[in-house]
């Protein structure tokens, strides 16, 4: 099966081994020696590595083309195409013109020469980090001429661009995030220079994932099930409490990108997926348009990283948090206003009036604060920033997808947040600061209905 891990397509080929027999950790399903002593073995799937795609050979073409440009006394180009620009209806002037955008030297400006400058010396990091094997941080290249890049962002923006101009992604050129998304739970990474991440061994603070391109093989045990959280001190919480291990819903692992999804934490779940399509993949989020936008990146990808392949799971469940995980269980409110009162035909202490073979039905009345489970802090008004959010959400929607499936799950969601004019953090359906209950209950439930 062909797949796209880190930067390359890799053969991911599916064999039961004792390659990692002899690995111990200190979570999963456990069988003891005659010494007493604790063990687990892995199924391990490796990774195994293919001729890239190219992007070396790129490079090199267009650093012999500015070579040539030099000996001959030509003006110096190179391309450059930005995200933003190929996006429909973001760019200005004729098709070709955008499609065949160009870095010059000497620049008609001081600012093209010294974008041309820093363009240049990413590619010569790149170009270097491919021959030698090696990986490279945007922070790294930053801070090799932090006044010729100006800040941080900037680079992040040139490699991405740059990226998308030669047609491969960022992984693709050596260049990758400083890491940051963390996993917990009974699995084991192989690196390629043949060092072992035992994920289960540090339970309060996780391990910090390594890029996909690093990872040489990945064992593992009984798991069944994967929980993306948004929040950290979720993942920590949880992690603490060996909940990968302990849940009802069998044993799994905890992953977290602290907030908005990075790239490498959305390929290391693609690559799993595309290894173990029957592991299934959840969800954790805040019930708000941030939360919301956090599930679908996941699923879909970003818009200003689309070019990046195989960094998407569109088959990830959102587990939740949901208006209905929030709601009271109110089948049968009291009257207890005017209005209700009147709508009822009822006044003071009279008895309602019963109107056999009627088809009326009371109209469901809006919630109140009250009416929610946990009414405190977790639960707050939506801002205009939230509102904002939620409607370009829905514009998305409504311009991409077809009314069905994930799309209109969240459609409808975001419009209940709107009427409703709430949002509430995860822990507004914890019992006493423990979300297990829960969690064990909607895992248990979402995994027995697929």
């Amino acid at each position: 099966m062909l797949v796209q891990v880190g930067a390359n397509p890799i053969t991911m080929d599916e064999i039961s081994t004792n390659s990692t027999e002899g690995y111990s950790q200190g979570t999963g399903t456990h069988s003891q020696d005659s010494s007493g002593a604790s063990s687990v073995n892995y199924d391990a799937v490796n990774v195994v590595a293919v001729a890239g795609n190219g992007a070396l050979d790129r490079i090199e073409s267009l650093l012999e083309a500015i070579v040539d440009a030099v000996t001959t006394g030509n003006e110096i180009l190179i391309p450059y195409r930005t995200v933003r620009a190929s996006r429909p209806g973001r760019s200005q002037g004729p098709p070709a013109a955008r499609q065949a955008g160009v870095v010059r030297f000497p620049g008609r400006t001081i600012q093209e020469a010294k974008k041309f400058e820093a363009l240049l010396c990413i590619i010569e990091l790149s170009h270097e980090a491919l021959l030698s094997g090696m990986l490279i941080t945007k922070r790294n290249i930053y801070y090799q001429s932090p006044d010729l890049f100006g800040s941080q962002a900037a680079v992040d923006v040139m490699v991405d661009n740059l990226a998308f101009t030669l047609g491969v992604g960022r992984g693709d050129l050596n260049i990758v995030a400083t890491a940051k998304g963390l996993i917990s739970g009974p699995i084991m990474l192989i690196s390629r220079d043949g060092s072992v991440i035992d994920c289960g061994l540090s339970h309060s603070t996780g391990i910090l994932l390594p890029s996909t391109s690093e990872i040489r093989s990945i064992g593992f045990h009984e798991v069944q099930w994967i929980l993306v959280i948004e929040k950290e001190a979720t993942f920590r919480t949880l992690a603490a409490a060996q909940y990968a291990k302990n849940s009802r819903a069998g044993h799994g692992i905890l992953i977290t990108a602290k907030g908005f999804p990075d790239l490498a934490t959305r390929r290391f779940l693609s690559v799993v997926h595309s290894m173990r399509p029957s592991l299934v993949i959840f969800g954790l989020a805040d019930f708000d348009p941030d939360g919301i936008s956090i599930v679908r990146t996941y699923q879909n990808g970003s818009r200003r990283l689309e070019h990046e392949n195989e960094a998407t799971v569109p088959s990830l469940c959102w587990l939740g948090i949901k208006s209905r995980d929030l709601l009271s269980s109110w089948q049968s409110p009291a009257v207890d206003d005017e209005e209700d009162q009147e709508l009822h035909g009822t006044t003071g202490g009279e008895s309602p009036q019963l109107v056999e073979n009627s088809d009326y039905q009371r109209p469901a009345k809006r919630p109140r604060l009250s009416d929610f489970r946990n009414p405190s802090d977790k639960v707050s008004s939506l801002t205009l920033r939230d509102r904002k959010k939620a409607g370009d959400i829905l514009r998305a929607i409504s311009s991409v997808e077809l009314p069905s499936g994930g799309g209109l799950e969240h459609a409808q969601e975001l419009q209940r947040m709107l009427m409703l004019n709430l949002k509430a953090e995860i822990q507004a359906v914890d019992s006493y600061g423990d979300l297990s209950t829960w969690l064990d209950d909607n895992l248990c439930a979402r995994m027995h209905a697929d």
